[in-house]
């Protein structure tokens, strides 16, 4: 696999194949590609974590109970 960003200057771009490549099906792809978009993704769900963490704890719910009651669900089908 052959993997490569780039920052094309034109809307021309020769693609060299390589020779194992030949005559097989291959896919090119064309994506844009932006890191800073990936890292706020990331702190997003850092973010969610960080706000949820301990949401229950004062509901006094047993999760071995919680958890039976989820799985029994299944049990009837």
């Amino acid at each position: 696999m052959i993997r490569k960003i780039i920052r094309p200057q034109s809307e021309v771009y020769t693609l060299y194949i390589p020779k194992e490549y030949i005559n097989t099906d291959v896919e090119i792809l064309i994506l844009p590609f932006d890191l800073t978009n990936k890292d706020s993704k990331q702190d997003v769900n850092e973010n969610i974590f960080l706000k949820t963490a301990g949401m229950l704890a004062d509901k006094n719910i047993d999760p071995l109970k919680w958890q039976n009651q989820i799985r029994s669900e299944w049990d009837d089908e």
